[in-house]
C-alpha cells in the first residue's frame, strides 16, 4: 500500500527518470572519455566540454535522488560553465575560420548566429 502511494504522488517516477539519466550520462561519459584519450590535441579539445557536462549530469542526477540542494547547484552550475564554454569557443573558432579564409558571407552567419545566442542567454532564466 505504501508503494502505491508513493507512486501516485510521483515519487518512483522522478527516481526513475533520474536513475534513466544516470545510466546514459554514466554511458555517454565512458564512450566520450575513451574518444578522448584515442584522439589528438583539437579532438581533446572538442570533446572537453561534453565531458564535462556528461560528468555535471550524472552527478547533479545522484544528488537530486540523495535530495542534496546544495550540490544539486553546484553540479549545474558545471554544466552550464562547460555549455557556454563550448558554445563560445565555437563561435569564437567559426569566426576565426572565416577572417583567416576571407569568407565574409561565414562572418556575417557566425555574427548573426553570436547576437542570437547573446539574446537568448539574456532571455534565458535557466542561464542567469
Amino acid at each position: 500500500m505504501q508503494f502505491l502511494i508513493y507512486f501516485n504522488n510521483g515519487y518512483y517516477m522522478k527516481y526513475i527518470y533520474n536513475l534513466r539519466q544516470i545510466i546514459v550520462s554514466t554511458t555517454v561519459f565512458s564512450f566520450l572519455s575513451w574518444a578522448f584519450f584515442q584522439n589528438n590535441l583539437i579532438g581533446k579539445l572538442i570533446i572537453i566540454p561534453f565531458l564535462i557536462c556528461s560528468f555535471a549530469l550524472c552527478w547533479k542526477n545522484v544528488f537530486i535522488i540523495l535530495n542534496k540542494k546544495k550540490l544539486i547547484n553546484i553540479f549545474n552550475y558545471i554544466f552550464r560553465i562547460s555549455l557556454l564554454i563550448y558554445i563560445f569557443g565555437f563561435l569564437i573558432f567559426a569566426i576565426f575560420y572565416a577572417i583567416k579564409n576571407k569568407n565574409y558571407s561565414l562572418f556575417i552567419i557566425v555574427g548573426i548566429f553570436s547576437i542570437a545566442v547573446i539574446h537568448f542567454l539574456k532571455q534565458n532564466k535557466y542561464f542567469k
